[in-house]
């Protein structure tokens, strides 16, 4: 059994071109019954919370199966979030009725485009379609953004759960994107290291997460990670493939390789996952490789690093600037590549409009790790956060040399730290200070 489940400002009309393709390909040897999920995603109002517990009393009235890995599900960009949400708010790891999940260009990270609402997606993407034309699924569409605190609550729900979600003897997820923009008008959709809509490296279910604390001493930070997960998935980049085309949309898919990998992803089973893995691993170096060679910088690697900062009380900080800079910024060539790392590595910095606390930095690792190119190189890592202590009664220490240090990275560290085609979730702790004359006590 199938059932696929469409993204935002779609409906499952427009995945009968991938059912049809996918039964040319013989897929109704493995599966007999398919269904076409459908749900509302324009109406202000709805949450990705209504969503799950709507998809669920569907999912019973329709009397589907219930009982671990007996149903496989295709989604489709916004589809990822809506049954992750699904999964974990109404099964656990070991009783969910997922076996295999395919993925095709999630929004697992969120996409560059949703803030700009459907004023952009709708028109350069879509066409206009539907009745609600001043109603843009606001609440769905704040989820999608960039460094939302939603996506990252639902890998801490399930990537980074204690127990897997995801991998041999749970569920097999395979992720498949392309890394193709948009052709004709909708190209003023088009961003960097995007299939059009979503990051290649948002796309990407497999994360990591790293603290740093500037709070115990914050002259000399402590990182730790990063920290992967128990869960595993597979990630393949079907080169050339654009947003819709990887599903069958819009004459796709254009890539030979990518309906034999989506038969494969319906297919696979326990035993022969991680040969899948590693074969679309391979498959990713050689699309890398060739693509990193050349000039356009659309198709460089990226990764999507999200900082949240907050103090040493888990209150979030709103206010800050993240500083990176070369071998202390001292030197000529330090301040050059100081320079260059701010113009060429640092594609795209976007705020969360709903907590500034949290931000994505779209880093180049390909400029990245050609700029640091001799042995004794460093990327140093600092902040600076408001209120600041020696102008306020309250705030953080950051202002000068003597008030904050730097997290120091050797070569090998910002190749652990920065790697293309993930996100990076990093927490970010800084101490928050209070002046002497914020409250006294005086002999009564």
């Amino acid at each position: 059994m199938l059932v696929i489940v469409h993204g935002w400002s779609d409906n499952r009309d427009s995945f009968r071109p991938l059912v049809r393709r996918l039964r040319e390909q013989g897929i109704e040897q493995a599966v007999r019954d398919v269904y076409l999920g459908d749900y509302i995603s324009l109406d202000d109002q709805v949450t990705f919370d209504d969503l799950a517990a709507a998809m669920q009393r569907a999912w019973l009235e329709r009397r589907l199966p219930t009982h671990p890995g007996s149903v496989d599900a295709i989604v489709h960009s916004t589809g990822s979030l809506v049954i992750r949400e699904w999964l974990t708010r109404h099964y656990a790891p070991d009783t969910a009725p997922l076996k295999r999940l395919l993925m095709l260009a999630p929004a697992n990270f969120g996409s560059p485009l949703a803030h700009m609402g459907r004023s952009l997606i709708g028109r350069a993407t879509r066409g206009w379609r539907g009745a609600r034309l001043f109603e843009t699924g606001s609440r769905i569409l704040s989820g999608l953004e960039l460094a939302s605190d939603y996506t990252v609550d639902l890998a801490e729900r399930d990537w980074f759960a204690p127990s897997p979600w995801y991998g041999p003897g749970r569920i097999l997820c395979t992720v498949l994107t392309g890394n193709q923009g948009y052709a004709g008008i909708a190209a003023v959709a088009n961003k960097v290291g995007t299939d059009g809509t979503v990051r290649v490296s948002s796309a990407n279910l497999e994360c990591a997460r790293m603290d740093v604390d500037f709070a115990t001493e914050p002259m000399r930070p402590i990182s730790r990670g990063p920290l992967d997960s128990m869960a595993s998935a597979a990630f393949g980049i079907m080169d050339g493939e654009d947003h819709s085309s990887i599903c069958a949309q819009n004459r796709g898919p254009r890539n030979p390789a990518t309906l034999p990998a989506v038969f494969r992803a319906l297919t696979i089973d326990d035993a022969g996952f991680p040969a899948w893995r590693a074969q679309l691993e391979a498959s990713n170096r050689a699309v890398m490789a060739r693509r990193n060679e050349g000039r356009r910088p659309h198709f460089h690697g990226y990764q999507n690093t999200v900082f949240r900062v907050r103090d040493q009380n888990g209150r979030d900080v709103s206010d800050y600037l993240i500083e990176f800079y070369a071998n202390d910024d001292l030197g000529q060539r330090a301040r050059r590549m100081t320079r260059d790392f701010q113009e060429a590595v640092v594609a795209s910095v976007h705020v969360f409009a709903d907590n500034p606390a949290y931000r994505a930095l779209l880093i180049n690792c390909r400029e990245l790790h050609r700029l640091l190119d001799r042995p004794e190189d460093r990327l140093y890592m600092s902040i600076t956060a408001f209120p600041e202590l020696n102008s306020r009664e309250v705030g953080y220490r950051t202002y000068g040399d003597r008030d904050i240090g730097a997290l120091v990275l050797d070569r090998g560290d910002v190749r652990t730290w920065f790697r293309e085609n993930r996100t990076l979730l990093v927490t970010l702790t800084l101490k928050r200070e209070q002046k002497a004359g914020v409250f006294r006590l005086y002999d009564g």
